[in-house]
């Protein structure tokens, strides 16, 4: 997994910049559940859930997961530019309009990488509006089995944050299913009022494996 600490510097290390001045702060745990993972996010008030089905899952670092040989990556970015309360779809789509191009913009200016052929679309997954974007990585004449070629990435909002997917397109991957891949991680998102405690809900998974 050579390229791993590529696509940490494409996205995370500008999203720590992006995440600074977010105003409700949550925690996250990845959790076993059956068939798959469950990655739980929680503040005070909020929390927000989606699973990762599959029976070969193996965790890289934090933010990364290895499924089925395909990497996952998924961050959760705040800012107090996004805004808490409801807001209209024209609203969301700039928001995360903005936010693609800020991560765009640090690959540009900062990374130095000169991506091309950028790609963005709307889709609606459970009533919710999602930006699914990806683009060309720099060309390498000697990729090779493994070597990144794309970028597919699916965005939501969530509580004045954005929730980001991500995977890695390589040599001898489809694009489709690539986004079909990220597509079904986002069919399982939920989203709460209220505060998860990690504790009983890692026990009630346990039952419900034992089951």
């Amino acid at each position: 997994m050579k390229f791993l600490s590529l696509i940490s510097l494409l996205v995370l290390l500008s999203s720590k910049l992006f995440a600074q001045s977010a105003n409700e702060k949550f925690e996250d745990e990845l959790m076993e559940e059956k068939g798959g993972a469950k990655i739980v996010y929680s503040s005070d008030t909020h929390s927000f859930t989606f699973d990762v089905i599959s029976n070969k899952i193996k965790p890289q670092q934090t933010g990364y997961l290895l499924v089925d040989k395909k990497i996952l990556q998924y961050v959760f970015i705040g800012n107090n530019a996004l805004q808490q309360n409801e807001i209209t779809e024209e609203q969301q789509k700039t928001q995360l309009l903005a936010y693609m191009q800020y991560e765009l913009d640090y690959i540009k200016n900062d990374l130095k990488l000169n991506y091309t052929n950028l790609v963005h679309d709307w889709v609606v997954i459970n009533n919710k509006i999602y930006l699914s974007w990806y683009y060309d990585m720099p060309e390498n004449k000697k990729a090779k089995k493994g070597a990144v070629l794309k970028q597919c990435n699916l965005s939501t909002l969530c509580f004045a944050h954005v929730l980001n997917l991500n995977t890695p397109f390589e040599k001898d991957d489809s694009l489709d299913a690539d986004k079909e891949f990220l597509t079904k991680i986002a069919q399982t998102l939920k989203l709460n009022d209220f505060k998860i405690d990690f504790g009983d809900l890692y026990k009630e998974l346990q039952k419900e494996m034992k089951n």
